[in-house]
């Protein structure tokens, strides 16, 4: 019994530490001129060894290392964010804008990941693990910086009330298409430095089973949705809420796509796009709230908070962060560039998209942090990757709000 008081004890401190910091940070970043969830990005550098484990080792100790417990908090703050973002995208939009969707994601991807690609296998062997090691790590630093982050990005557009806007919608639809192709070529890099070779069978299958996913979802889910709907309405019941059946198709699908050997985040997207239509006002409000007041902060948070900043002193170590960071900048305003070639966006709309899905976040880390844990990425390289993540989530708020600000009417219709 007091071993189980202990572990409650430590969990409500470290719940009540992070969320108490980032809500802190939060509005320290609002009232400097960035978005919120930029203050939740940093506290985990604020409370991990970075900073706080230098001045106060015995308050880093409550959330370092991550308990399982808030690992899972932070699990759920990733799907409830996934699935925030899906009932804010406009199906409509999807459909309309199939071409030029696709167009800003391929070039997105893409072209940052060559040019990441061509870094990691130009690095000095300083910087490896071992020489055998170096086309795993320029894939890992390729996929890692090809990446958008569509939690930062849903945050940011969401805090500057711009998801009803087309560049909202377009960002974040391609960031979402982004994300996807960036998890199933994390899948494939995982397993050519696990293997040591390009397992072609294991990327057919992952294909297969991702889209008889999203077939499946599409045309089953409506149904479902439906019936759980029915269910709450004739059910009168103060719990038994739309909110409710908002939390339960979404688990439901995320934990779908987990047992296929899928992302967890792709279901989440998917439930959020599927219950969109059926939410009202009161509905949308309480899962708002819940998901950005509670979960969300939690999941920012604990991103950072195994990260060390300490080998970044070193100034080689500090001249391959700063480049990496223009690759990452530079590789994905230039593909969002060439994608808008095959549409009618304005040059005002195509810096909007660019700056918005420049956003790293968690995302990245998680990447690296993958490559860290099966020993393909060196501790120093995953700290570039760490920061390059939290940069481009810093410079992403003020920059979209003053292109936003710039942009005069991106109502119109775009090529289709």
């Amino acid at each position: 019994m007091a071993s189980e008081m202990s572990t409650l004890y430590l969990f409500l401190s470290g719940v009540t530490l992070l969320l108490v910091t980032a809500h802190a940070l939060g509005i320290a970043a609002d009232r400097l001129g960035f978005a919120p969830v930029v203050g939740e990005l940093l506290t985990g550098l604020v409370l991990g060894p970075s900073v706080l484990g230098l001045l106060f080792p015995s308050v880093t100790s409550i959330v370092v290392p991550i308990s399982e417990g808030l690992s899972a908090l932070a699990s759920i703050g990733l799907i409830l964010l996934l699935v925030l973002a899906g009932t804010e995208i406009d199906v409509s939009v999807i459909r309309r804008y199939v071409r030029p969707t696709i167009a800003l994601a391929a070039g997105a991807s893409l072209v940052p990941f060559l040019l990441g690609f061509a870094l990691g296998w130009f690095l000095p062997e300083t910087y490896l693990v071992a020489a055998e090691h170096r086309f795993s790590l320029a894939l890992f630093l390729a996929t890692a910086l090809s990446i958008s982050a569509v939690p930062v990005a849903t945050r940011v557009l969401i805090d500057l009330d711009a998801m009803d806007r087309t560049v909202g919608q377009l960002t974040v639809t391609a960031a979402v298409i982004i994300d996807a192709a960036g998890w199933i070529a994390l899948t494939v890099v995982s397993d050519i430095a696990r293997v040591g070779h390009f397992d072609t069978a294991q990327l057919s299958r992952t294909v297969v089973v991702l889209v008889a996913f999203v077939v499946a979802a599409a045309v089953l889910g409506p149904r479902i949705v439906n019936r759980l709907f029915v269910v709450s309405a004739h059910a009168r019941s103060p719990v038994l809420t739309g909110f409710s059946m908002v939390l339960v198709f979404g688990f439901a699908l995320s934990w779908s796509a987990l047992s296929v050997g899928l992302e967890p985040v792709l279901g989440a997207f998917l439930a959020g796009l599927l219950v969109k239509d059926r939410l009202d006002a009161e509905t949308s409000r309480v899962f708002q709230m819940v998901t950005l007041g509670l979960f969300a902060p939690i999941f920012f948070a604990t991103a950072g908070l195994q990260a060390t900043l300490r080998e970044l002193f070193v100034p080689e170590t500090l001249l391959l962060a700063a480049l990496t960071l223009v690759v990452a900048v530079f590789g994905k305003f230039l593909g969002v560039a060439l994608g808008a070639m095959v549409t009618d966006l304005s040059r005002a709309e195509t810096l909007c998209i660019a700056i918005g899905l420049n956003a790293r976040g968690a995302m990245e880390i998680v990447v690296a942090a993958v490559g860290l844990a099966i020993g393909v990425l060196t501790p120093t390289l995953y700290t570039v990757i760490v920061l390059v993540a939290i940069v481009t989530s810093i410079m992403t708020p003020p920059l979209l709000r003053r292109a936003l600000s710039r942009l005069s009417d991106d109502s119109r219709p775009l090529k289709t």
